[in-house]
This record gives structure tokens, C-alpha cells and sequence, in this order.
């Protein structure tokens, strides 16, 4: 009699029954590599925290005053294996074990992304379990969620490298309500810091630098826009440039202010109009929830006034452990947890998408 040839065993394979949401635990493998972090972690139950391993890349793109697609991509390719199994190892489970796989699809650098998503996918196609794409902007909000449940709607502000928006959740489904219309928020931190030579990442440096200068020294104006809730922020850091250098020469101005009230004073603008959008945002809505997220949510200017403006209005803000501000698998496994539950699978015909946006299909 003739052996059954390789196709038929496969055809022969049990497959595993679809995951029952009641089941505990329930084991979500998480997968992240959008930029410059490649992130696996395991979440149990959608809320608890096992493993969060992150690689980043960052020390690799100093040199060059920003990310190298080429060179993030790579690292990802290098680690990802690396990343997974440690994961693993710190949950104290085994490939077997897991019952839902969640990757960002995107948005990001498009190298980088398929990294993650061929991998989540050859993963998720040898265990036979689902697969779930996430919108990694999503799952910076979440991430405020792992020790306490979310409210059931809430004004959210995403802020990172590179969006900024203004969004708004009611049961887990998020809505933009304004972005950006040029520079993020975290990229004009980081052109800003360029131009004051003060190196790359921006933001922490002008972030601690800000503190010993004075935020009103320089009067930056407030750009006029159409959408209520958009924000720009290119202008600001044109300013900034003609304040340090001559427009015609581009000479360094000999009487420019400090770069220390420079930094203040750019910090005290641009925080200071997100958070008047968000705090409009909030009482547009009707919330009295605000929930902030992405790399700029670490700032701590952000977070102490924000806190105090919201909170003289009545207002909770929620912000997430600076360990979850930025890119991590954690997020994405509870993003992705969320969304199976609400029926949305992925198939393996999903790839990396640069330009997803929020409330775009997820595969």
C-alpha cells in the first residue's frame, strides 16, 4: 500500500478548535517590530504580564540623527528569533502553549514590519492557532490597561515620533478626531534638538534641558488651523531655526537666546497646544476620561501638566508606566486579545501595511 505523500499528512492534521474566549489562561504571544524595537511578550488572560522582551535598535541610528530603515530592519531580522525565545522562557511556557498570536501590521517602516509579520505568521501557521493584526497606535492606548480596566470611553492622545492624534474610544473602538497635518510631535522634538546640536533622540534631552531654562522666553505663535482637534508643529521648529541662525546666511545668530530657554520654551508651546486640543476634545465628547499614549508619553512635562490642567477641570488622566511608553509586544498582545474577542481575526494573507490607519481592516 502506498504511504500518504506530505500533502495528504497535512490534510489528515487535526486542527486545533478555535479559541474559547472563556478559557483560562489563555497564553497571547504578542510580536512588535514596527521601527526601531523589535518586542516579543506573553500576556495571560488579556491583562496579566508574563514576559516583555525588547531589542532596540536606537544606539545603532545616534550617528545618523535619526532611524535607518534599512539598518532597523535588520536588527529585526537579526533578533526576532532571539526575542521570542526568551519570551518564552521568562513566561515559563512553551511554544505549545500558546493560543493566540497578535502582531502589528502597522503603520511603520515597511522592512521592519515584515519582519514581524512573516514571522508572527509562519508561527501562527505551524501551531495552528489564530493570528490577529494590530494597529500599533491602537495599542499604545491600551497599554495604560494591563492593572486596571478601561473606561468605556475616553478621549485619547496619541504622541510619538511619528503621529500625533486626537482620538476618541467607546467600547474599545477608537475614532480619530484630529492629527497632525505636517510633523509629529515627537519628530519636531527631535529636528528641534538637531538644530540646537544637542544630538539624537530629541525628546529626553530637550525634555531634561528644559528644566533650567526659562518657558517664556521666546513667545512662539500658535498656528491657525481648520480642524478643530488637528495640530501642526513644522512652523514651531522653523522658528526655532531663526532664532539660532541668520535666514539669509545661515550663520549662528551671535545674540540668540539660550538653548536652555530655547528648549523651555518650545516644550511650554507645544505641550501646552495639545493640551488645550485634548482638553476641548474631552469636553466636546463629554468624557471625563483622557488616556495618553505612544514614546512622547513619557515626557514629564506632559505628565505634570496635563495632569494638573485635567484634573482642576475634573478630569482623570491616565498615562502608562514609562516601561510601556514605548514600542513593545505587551501592547500588541493585548490589542490583539481585545480585538479576537470581538470576532476580528487575521488570515495569512495579511502583510505589513506602512500607512494603516486607525479603523482600517486589520487582514
Amino acid at each position: 500500500m502506498k504511504s500518504p505523500g506530505k500533502a495528504e499528512r497535512r490534510k489528515k492534521k487535526k486542527k486545533r478548535a478555535p479559541l474559547p474566549v472563556s478559557r483560562s489562561p489563555v497564553y497571547t504571544l504578542g510580536v512588535e517590530t514596527s521601527c526601531d524595537e523589535t518586542s516579543c511578550a506573553v500576556i495571560k488572560n488579556g491583562t496579566e504580564i508574563l514576559s516583555n522582551v525588547v531589542s532596540s535598535s536606537l544606539f545603532r541610528h545616534k550617528k545618523f540623527g535619526g532611524v535607518v530603515p534599512e539598518i532597523a530592519s535588520r536588527h529585526s531580522m537579526e533578533q526576532i528569533r532571539c526575542v521570542f525565545h526568551e519570551a518564552l522562557e521568562e513566561a515559563k511556557i512553551k511554544a505549545s502553549d500558546l493560543d493566540l498570536i497578535a502582531v502589528t501590521q502597522g503603520p511603520g517602516l515597511i522592512g521592519s514590519l515584515l519582519v514581524g509579520v512573516s514571522f508572527a505568521k509562519a508561527l501562527a501557521y505551524e501551531l495552528e492557532i489564530p493570528l490577529v493584526g494590530v494597529n500599533h497606535m491602537e495599542a499604545h492606548l491600551v497599554s495604560n490597561f494591563f492593572e486596571r480596566p478601561a473606561p468605556k470611553k475616553y478621549v485619547g492622545l496619541l504622541v510619538s515620533g511619528g503621529h500625533t492624534m486626537i482620538t476618541f474610544c467607546h467600547h474599545q473602538t477608537i475614532k480619530v478626531l484630529g492629527e497632525t497635518i505636517d510633523d509629529a510631535v515627537g519628530e519636531a522634538y527631535d529636528k528641534v534638538a538637531k538644530i540646537l546640536g544637542l544630538g539624537y533622540p530629541g525628546g529626553p534631552v530637550i525634555d531634561a534641558l528644559s528644566k533650567k531654562g526659562n518657558p517664556r522666553a521666546v513667545l512662539f505663535t500658535r498656528p491657525k488651523l481648520q480642524g478643530r482637534f488637528d495640530t501642526s508643529f513644522s512652523g514651531i521648529k522653523t522658528a526655532v531655526l531663526y532664532l539660532v541662525k541668520d535666514p539669509k546666511t545661515g550663520r549662528p545668530k551671535a545674540h540668540a537666546p539660550s538653548k536652555e530657554d530655547i528648549a523651555a520654551s518650545f516644550q511650554h508651546a507645544v505641550i501646552g497646544w495639545l493640551i488645550d486640543k485634548v482638553l476641548d476634545a474631552s469636553e466636546d465628547r463629554g468624557v471625563s476620561d483622557i488616556v495618553v499614549g505612544g514614546g512622547v508619553s513619557a515626557n514629564s512635562y506632559l505628565r505634570k501638566k496635563l495632569g494638573w490642567e485635567a484634573g482642576a477641570r475634573g478630569y482623570q488622566v491616565w498615562f502608562p508606566p514609562i516601561s510601556l511608553s514605548t514600542d513593545n509586544g505587551a501592547m500588541i498582545a493585548k490589542r490583539g486579545y481585545e480585538l479576537y474577542k470581538k470576532g476580528i481575526r487575521s488570515t495569512l494573507n495579511m502583510t505589513g501595511d506602512p500607512a494603516l490607519t486607525i479603523n482600517k481592516g486589520n487582514g
